[in-house]
């Protein structure tokens, strides 16, 4: 990239429009073709929009610019884009943009071809739904290739004569449309009352049966006449009148049969009460045709000028043509164009041919009326009224300029039967616009209640007004004296109902005509603060930006303004843009300027040795960066990368590192995690190994102490196993002092209980009666193993024993008394005076004995080993004593937790 690039902008970026239009048309740049997308779109000129859509030419772009721009231009041009595309195939994707810009196209001419030929249902259903004309109905019921579209019309098809037509082409090549058709028509016929119900099948056989009469068939007519006839008989009820028809139709087709066969009629033997007649052409008429048929059918050499002629003169000779002479003249219109073109041939060759004999005699010549007068039977034909007025009106005027004795009779009279066709044809046009006049003011008149939009009732209108000056335009011919072709009454109506209609629309047209002034009055504030904003030294990028936003917004809004204003609006609001840019081009410079001072600062960090302080200080860069503002987005995004481009390196770096202190953190916390299993194996071990595993938990406690940065749930859990292996310690304690306990006070029993036997004058060896106790290693249990010993010998002394009982029991009363000190019990009156001495000796202990008073749980301990050694007992005051010993330590258990 060279200087130059750096400063100047891309062609497609000029200020001038024509200039950006002329590069986004032309340059093959990438960088361009790149901003396509955001030209077509966000452009403030319509017409550099216009060049990139033209550029882009997708569908996709088309249609959002279609649904969204409200420059002519881009519309038409997008509109003539999905013409085509909507013709050429189908796209599901597109499916729903296509409906809703199809709403919005007006073209009657491309509704009806979308109608036709469009691949997609959808968009073919969409355009039948905005079309009304029973003709074109009828045609895409029979053409439509989707069965279920085509169901869709027949319900909409209300014309008789359209639904006859469609069923005689859908006969032969699609039966059940055909027999659909069939029934909406007999319902339409049957609504009406033009028929009974249940008679439509007879009209059927009695049309065909009359078209039979009438030459209108093709193969044989026994066979066809026989077909009639069986499918007759399988009808059994048939209204009355039409069996008469029925058989008068059969009856003149075997007649004709037998005439053209050249067989005489047989008579009837048995003749039947003669039948009224059906309804038969004009009998001129119909031997006009009679003389047309037979002269082509038997190929003899025909005058097909006097034939038209005669057939003219007897169709101008109908007052009203019936419906039978109409049909007679639809199925003698192909004879008659045959006699046309042969007439044509022969005025062709008799025009090349040199008149001879007239120029000898230098007679005046006459000029040749025929080729004009063909030309206007063709037109009259076509139905062309408006060219068959001219060329009548011509040859008019030059037929009257000749003298009389050289105007040619026959076609003097064949001009002015042309012209009472004509006017015939006009009244016909008059009679039928008046009926589509009519159908105008019933539709205008149906609008003020019809709940449509007003904008909706306003296009209503200019349509409705359109056609009925096509109409006019139609009937006012070159020549014409009158101006109006419509009657006056008529008229009236309907400008009655367009101004009632119109009046119905105004509340909504003032309203809207208020808000629109509203949203100028509110544009004009907008316009006004934007200027402010970009005068002011305070707005900042982001606030300019905002006005901008707002202002491209309004500008493709200008429908909501009055219409007289829109220029003035759109041009204020263009250059409240310019202003707002160059404001935002120096506010941009300066916030550039800042941020690439930033850049530098960034990468003399490179240079800081100490990492931590580096970060702090890209931190700080970043903080900023932040506050500097935004700037161009290109620009922005390239001094964004070169910003970073120092940093990231730091970051990254200390990523690493903070990478490298969370793993050893998770491999310190992995080591907690072992010591914390550990711990727990150490406190589910069996009680036999529960001392040596008190002992390694104590080496765990002191690796676990020197751990540094324990979680607290690894705590927990540690904390957890300590205390499950001290609270098995103290209850396998609890459990071995329970032990000795039973034994100390089992040997009890025993010494007592020998004693007693001693007492009651049992001698001998007593040794079998100790219970076999394991022997303790303290004193009181060597003291009751040497008395039961004693007493168990046989050589013992009774002297002695009974001296040691006596001593025991002062000692056992005593123990008692200070248990009941000790338990708060009372104590019998008998030894108060021992409960006496014993707290005033205990209050003079305590007194001298500050500081090494034992506990409750160890006093109680050596009452019981003294009570355990003064045994044993008087058999008769041992019981007592007993009880008054447990009850009061039963009491001191409870309070010391030991209960």
């Amino acid at each position: 990239m060279n200087l130059r690039s750096k400063f100047l902008k891309k062609p497609w970026q000029q200020k001038d429009p024509e200039a950006r239009a002329a590069a986004v048309r032309q340059h093959q740049d990438p960088e361009l073709k790149a901003e396509l997308a955001q030209i077509a779109q966000h452009d403030d000129d319509a017409k550099v929009r216009l060049a990139a859509l033209e550029r882009i030419d997708t569908e996709p772009f088309w249609l959002d610019a279609r649904l969204r721009e409200s420059d002519p231009d881009i519309l038409q041009a997008a509109d003539r884009f999905l013409a085509r595309s909507i013709l050429k195939s189908d796209e599901p994707t597109l499916e729903s943009a296509r409906l809703e810009w199809f709403e919005r196209v007006e073209d009657a001419a491309l509704v009806r071809k979308t109608a036709a030929s469009a691949p997609s249902l959808a968009l073919r259903r969409a355009a039948l739904a905005r079309i009304d004309a029973q003709g074109f109905l009828g045609d895409r019921y029979a053409s439509e290739p989707d069965d279920t579209l085509a169901d869709e019309i027949l319900p909409r098809l209300q014309q008789t004569s359209t639904l006859e037509r469609v069923i005689a082409a859908l006969r032969g090549r699609n039966k059940r449309r055909a027999r659909a058709a069939v029934e909406a028509l007999e319902g339409i016929l049957s609504a009406s009352g033009q028929i009974q119900a249940g008679q439509a099948a007879s009209e059927r056989l009695v049309h065909e049966a009359e078209q039979l009469a009438r030459g209108n068939f093709s193969g044989e007519a026994a066979k066809i006449s026989e077909d009639l006839r069986q499918r007759w008989l399988a009808i059994s009820d048939h209204p009355e009148g039409l069996a008469h028809r029925f058989e008068s139709a059969l009856r003149i087709a075997e007649a004709a049969r037998q005439r053209s066969a050249g067989t005489p009629e047989e008579p009837d033997d048995n003749p039947a009460t003669p039948a009224p007649e059906p309804e038969v052409p004009d009998s001129a008429l119909a031997a006009a045709a009679d003389h047309i048929r037979t002269g082509i059918r038997r190929g003899r050499e025909i005058e097909p000028a006097r034939m038209l002629a005669d057939w003219d003169r007897a169709w101008n000779a109908l007052g009203a043509p019936t419906t039978a002479d109409e049909q007679l003249k639809q199925d003698m219109l192909p004879l008659l164009r045959e006699l046309q073109a042969q007439i044509q041939q022969r005025v062709a060759r008799q025009a090349s041919e040199t008149d001879a004999k007239s120029a000898a005699n230098g007679a005046r010549e006459t000029p040749d009326f025929e080729p004009r007068l063909e030309r206007v039977a063709a037109s009259l034909e076509a139905g062309e009224i408006g060219r068959a007025h001219e060329q009548i009106r011509s040859l008019r005027r030059d037929f009257d300029r000749l003298p009389p004795r050289q105007r040619p009779g026959p076609a003097g009279g064949r001009l002015q039967r042309m012209e009472g066709r004509l006017k015939e044809m006009r009244d016909w046009q008059h009679w039928s616009n008046n009926k589509l006049r009519d159908e105008l003011i019933v539709q205008v008149e149906s609008l003020p209640g019809s709940g449509q939009h007003p904008d909706a009732i306003t296009a209503a209108l200019k349509k409705a007004r359109s056609e009925w000056k096509r109409l006019e335009a139609l009937e006012i011919l070159p020549g014409d004296k009158r101006r109006f072709a419509a009657p006056s009454g008529q008229w009236r109506r309907f400008q009655s109902a367009c101004k009632q209609a119109f009046e119905a629309a105004r509340p909504f047209f003032e309203k809207r005509e208020q808000v629109q002034k509203d949203n100028l009055e509110t544009l004009h504030a907008f316009i006004d603060a934007g200027q402010a904003a970009a005068a002011s030294a305070d707005s900042s990028p982001a606030d300019l930006l905002g006005f901008m936003r707002k202002a491209r917004q309004a500008i493709r809004r200008m429908d909501d303004l009055p219409p007289k204003s829109r220029g003035a609006s759109a041009a204020s609001l263009r250059a409240l843009m310019d202003q707002l840019s160059k404001r935002l081009d120096e506010l941009f410079d300066t916030v550039e300027a800042n941020k690439r001072r930033l850049v530098a600062e960034a990468r003399a960090l490179a240079h800081e040795k100490d990492l931590k302080t580096a970060v702090e200080k890209a931190k700080s860069l970043q903080q900023q960066w932040q506050r500097a503002g935004a700037g161009r987005r290109r620009v922005e995004q390239q001094l964004w990368r070169k910003f970073r481009e120092p940093i990231d390196p730091l970051f990254e770096k200390l990523k690493g590192e903070q990478t490298e202190r969370r793993q050893a953190d998770q491999q310190a916390l992995a080591e907690l995690e072992a010591l914390c299993v550990q711990a727990e194996e150490l406190a589910r071990a069996p009680d036999e190994e529960l001392a040596a595993a008190a002992s390694r938990f104590n080496g765990l406690l002191q690796q676990w102490l020197h751990q540094d940065g324990r979680p607290q749930r690894l705590n927990q859990r540690f904390e957890q196993a300590e205390r499950q292996l001290a609270q098995r310690r103290e209850a396998q304690r609890t459990q071995a002092q329970a032990r000795e306990r039973d034994r100390l006070w089992s040997l009890a029993a025993a010494v007592q209980d020998l004693w007693r036997q001693r007492c009651e004058g049992e001698h001998g060896d007593l040794s079998g009666r100790i219970p076999a106790v394991a022997p303790g290693d303290d004193a009181t249990s060597a003291a009751l193993q040497a008395r039961a010993s004693a007493i168990a010998r046989p050589d013992f002394d009774a002297d002695h024993l009974r001296t040691l009982a006596g001593q025991g029991l002062e000692s056992a009363r005593q123990v008692a008394v200070e248990m009941e000190f000790l338990s708060g019990l009372d104590t019998p009156e008998a030894d108060q005076q021992l409960r006496m001495d014993y707290q005033v000796k205990r209050l003079a202990r305590r007194m001298s004995e500050r500081e090494r008073q034992p506990d409750l749980a160890t006093e109680m301990a050596g009452l019981q080993s003294r009570w355990l050694q003064s045994l044993p007992h008087p058999p008769g005051d041992h019981a007592e004593l007993l009880r008054r010993f447990q009850r009061a330590r039963e009491v001191i258990e409870g309070m010391v937790g030991l209960g």
